[in-house]
């Protein structure tokens, strides 16, 4: 059984890395498309290009190597199949399950190697990757501001923009979070329905142009029930220094993917830590509006409103101070609705970061399980396909590696989004594609035909040439 699971594992190498290769050379022409115009249009040099598609390797592999995997299986255990070398074991009184330990084995190895890679390797290449990528940036002003993402400027700005038109600087749906200080958990907060981004070359700064909009602010930190808003037709804000020549900056903040997995359960426990505390902030207004309301309407507690300096016996004074407190009620309820939403937008921001850090942490582990995925699912499928050669082989690769991704990438979308919880999002590719391999597998093991791939006759050359000896001469 040994020299058997040898040679399943030897059979297996060799279309592994043929697949590793493949892969990875197809999505680095992606990644070449990708940065051509960032190279082109910085003026970068040919050894930073060369070191930024180097290390974009990091991420190439984090995807390629489940897909070879699967790619390795199909192929291996197809050609073993149709060699009768399967039908020869199952003679034997070796199952498909045999069949498959080994497999799963090595799966195994290589899923565990990638978890490792995730978290050790990965996310260090990534941070220089992201450093590069930002100091080339810096040579000209349009940054990397990305629509419908976060975009960190530094410690004390963030900017969100909804649509950007690269060509003209046009940005929508802006909403700009400006901090005193790191950590500051009442931002100022801008928003505005479009704007416009203009480089100013001569000052080394970036002009941004802001219509329609409004700023919120704390005007006293210390004092929660005193807030602002200032609504505007045009406003504009600067932003200084980016704009020069190639330079290693040494930067050392690291986004989602530039972490590990350590990192990233803390970061997004900070996050979900600062929502939290934004939530009850709401809740603190909310009760001190009430308890100034009740306290004016319960006459044992009045005092505490008017002010103890008006004297009990001026019933006339008191009346009035009393009606006009009332009647600010309203003004001061729409206060509180204006400072619940600007709150409310500062705790989506951060339920937003964790649910990014939730995303990255869980997929740096459902990737390399999905090599485990590949493998049950692979064995059946190669079985099954085996007449038809390797191009179904990859093909059948191909197709199921695009319905992973799709699910994927969906899921990743809807969590930063906080449409759906970071765990199922990321571990729903595997779910299902183990809901659909299960049974594929027992079927197969017990000898049932799940799909037949065998190509028509006027393909297979065998086939061709007994037909050819049986035309009339």
């Amino acid at each position: 059984m040994f020299l058997i699971y040898r040679h399943l594992m030897k059979t297996a190498a060799g279309p592994f890395f043929f697949g590793l290769f493949v892969i990875t050379f197809l999505l680095m022409i992606q990644i070449l498309y990708k940065f051509v115009d960032l190279f082109v249009g910085k003026g970068v040099s040919a050894w930073i290009a060369l070191k930024v598609l180097i290390l974009s390797l990091g991420h190439t592999f984090a995807l390629s190597v489940p897909m070879a995997v699967l790619i390795s299986i199909l192929m291996a255990v197809g050609q073993l199949a149709n060699d009768s070398e399967i039908t020869a074991m199952k003679a034997n009184g070796i199952s498909l399950w045999a069949v498959l330990r080994p497999l799963l084995l090595l799966a195994g190895i290589i899923g565990l190697g990638l978890a490792a890679y995730n978290h050790f390797i990965f996310p260090n290449s990534n941070h220089e990757l992201a450093n590069l990528i930002y100091d080339i940036n810096r040579q000209k002003p349009m940054m990397e501001i990305q629509e419908g993402q976060f975009t960190e400027m530094g410690d004390k700005m963030t900017i969100y923009v909804k649509s950007k038109d690269d060509l003209t600087g046009r940005i929508e749906d802006v909403s700009i979070f400006e901090k005193e200080k790191p950590g500051d958990l009442s931002p100022r907060l801008t928003t505005a329905t479009w704007g416009m981004i203009i480089p100013e070359h001569v000052t080394d700064s970036l002009l941004m142009e802001l219509y329609d909009g409004e700023i919120h602010e704390r005007p006293e930190k210390e004092d929660p029930t005193k807030y602002r808003v200032t609504r505007f037709t045009q406003h504009n804000m600067r932003i200084a220094n980016v704009e020069r020549d190639f330079k290693e900056s040494g930067r050392k903040a690291k986004s989602d993917r530039e972490m590990d997995m350590r990192e990233l359960w803390g970061a997004a426990h900070r996050e979900s830590g600062r929502q939290t505390e934004v939530n009850e902030r709401v809740i603190v207004l909310s009760e001190n509006l009430l308890q100034w309301q009740f306290q004016l309407l319960d006459e044992s507690r009045r005092d505490d409103v008017l002010g103890r300096q008006l004297p009990a016996k001026d019933s006339r004074r008191r009346s009035k101070l009393q009606d006009g407190k009332l009647r600010s009620l309203p003004m001061k309820v729409d206060r509180l609705i204006d400072q619940a939403g600007y709150q409310g937008k500062i705790a989506e921001s951060y339920k937003i970061k964790s649910n990014r850090f939730l995303v990255e942490f869980h997929k740096k582990l459902a990737i390399p399980f999905a090599c485990l995925v590949f493998a049950l699912l692979g064995v059946p499928l190669a079985v099954t396909s085996s007449r038809s050669g390797k191009g179904v082989s990859v093909s059948l690769a191909l197709a199921v590696y695009l319905i992973y991704y799709l699910f994927l990438v969906g899921g990743e979308k809807f969590a930063d989004r906080g449409k759906m919880d970071p765990l199922l999002a990321m571990w729903s590719a595997n779910i299902v594609l183990l809901a659909i391999g299960i049974p594929i597998f027992i079927k197969t093991a017990r000898e049932g035909q799940i799909f037949n791939f065998q190509l028509p006759a006027i393909f297979n050359r065998k086939s061709s040439r007994s037909q050819a000896k049986e035309l009339p001469h």
